[in-house]
């Protein structure tokens, strides 16, 4: 017998046994992408929850198509190739297309990429650039926090499914085509009081916070301090710096001048080169921490002088010495020869993000389409462990991205390493 459930707008299939005399129970939920996808989701759940196999093979000449031939799949990655992190982030092509290289045919196609400038999210240069994406690509991946707050917002206009990394939570949560794969820093901003109490013993510390003045960020640290004060932390100064400052004594001095003696900080590297170096120079040892892929990086301890030493730091993302760094270390040295990117675990995180965004077109099988991608994500994404990032949680309406997360700590050889490999939920 075979029950099959047809939605307003979908064509009906015949489903046939496995092998001749096989009986046939379950629900077919069949779209086709005729219907709404939004309508049908909320049912194809609800059916899957009330433990019905649910099918829907895609049928042919349905969906958005935009970047797919025959043999052929455009990705399009937003990345700063202008503006302050313009030189961090100078190798990001060639480990995009090494991660590309690595994966090789997706489901029949040679995987294409096309970059696309955020100008280090400036708002203007990334209307233009995504004005032309949206055109010519299938799906996106953008990087850098303030970025993705105009470049996600952007595609879920447009309905083409983004990969991103940091991103403010709120803004998040209300879209449909965007998906985190980083953790949200307000999120881990709500379990750093426990990990500074439970992990670094700094219960009894004066807490300041240092934080750049972006959205991101500032929902971050207002997170932080309603838990803090919910725990019994106390946070007796809060400072705000640009997200490309140079120079920072005279927050450095603020921070002496109130007793901090254990610092949050919520910014990118930038911003932690400029405290953490000098604050060693000013002869200022408070104690460090800061979450998410923000500022625990080589690049910053080596800018800083060893101001990074000894700082541990709630993260979710590996590090270099572990199976799954070590891999992407040997991949850098022949992708991008003498760049310095095999050391670089900035380049690591975006490799991780590449990474993940490939495996959910693989996933999303050969019949493609922008609204089978988005429900590849929403359907067969969470729990994927790429050994970089920590599993996401996604469905119709969840944008939880990754709930877990792991610890870092500087330095061994001058380098951030995972001291306790995992992830785990609380500390």
């Amino acid at each position: 017998m075979v029950l099959v459930a047809v939605l307003p707008g979908a064509e009906p299939f015949a489903l046939e046994p496995d092998a001749p005399g096989d009986a046939v129970a379950g629900v077919v939920l069949c779209h086709g992408f005729t219907g709404s996808p939004q309508s049908m989701r909320p049912w194809g759940e609800y059916l899957r929850t009330a433990g019905f196999p649910v099918r829907c093979p895609r049928l042919p000449g349905h969906g958005t198509t935009t970047g797919l031939t025959k043999d052929t799949l455009t990705l399009g990655l937003f990345y700063s190739k202008t503006g302050p992190y313009a030189g961090i982030l100078r190798n990001a092509p060639a480990i995009a297309q090494a991660a590309a290289d690595e994966a090789g045919l997706i489901n029949g196609r040679r995987l294409v990429l096309k970059f696309y400038d955020d100008g280090t999210s400036n708002a203007s240069t990334i209307q233009v650039e995504e004005k032309r994406a949206k055109d010519e690509v299938f799906s996106y991946v953008s990087i850098v926090s303030e970025s993705n707050v105009v470049v996600a917002p952007l595609a879920d206009q447009h309905k083409i499914p983004v990969v991103i990394g940091n991103i403010d939570q709120k803004v998040a949560e209300s879209l449909t085509y965007a998906f985190p794969v980083y953790g949200y820093w307000a999120r881990m901003a709500t379990v750093l009081p426990s990990f500074i109490r439970n992990v670094l013993n700094g219960g009894g510390k004066k807490i300041g916070i240092v934080y750049e003045t972006t959205s991101t960020a500032i929902d971050a640290k207002n997170a932080f301090k309603a838990k803090a004060r919910d725990t019994g932390l106390n946070v007796t100064f809060e400072q705000p710096i640009s997200q490309s400052q140079s120079t920072c004594a005279n927050e450095v001095a603020n921070l002496q001048a109130h007793g901090v003696d254990l610092v949050y900080m919520m910014n990118g590297p930038l911003g932690a080169i400029c405290m953490l170096r000098d604050a060693k120079a000013l002869g200022y040892k408070p104690m460090w921490t800061g979450v998410g892929v923000a500022w625990n990086f080589n690049v910053v301890a080596a800018a800083s002088g060893g101001g990074a030493d000894g700082i541990r730091y709630l993260t979710t993302a590996t590090t270099l010495e572990t199976p799954a760094g070590r891999h992407y270390v040997e991949l850098a040295r022949k992708a991008a020869p003498n760049s310095g990117a095999d050391s670089d675990d900035i380049m690591l995180i975006w490799y991780a993000l590449v990474k993940s965004a490939i495996e959910g077109l693989r996933r999303a099988g050969p019949d493609l389409s922008r609204e089978g991608l988005l429900q590849t994500w929403e359907t067969r994404m969470t729990g994927y462990d790429s050994g970089y990032l920590p599993p996401p949680t996604f469905g119709p309406g969840n944008r939880s991205g990754p709930l877990a997360f792991g610890i870092s700590a500087c330095c061994t050889n001058g380098q951030w390493t995972s001291p306790h490999p995992g992830w785990q939920a609380t500390f």
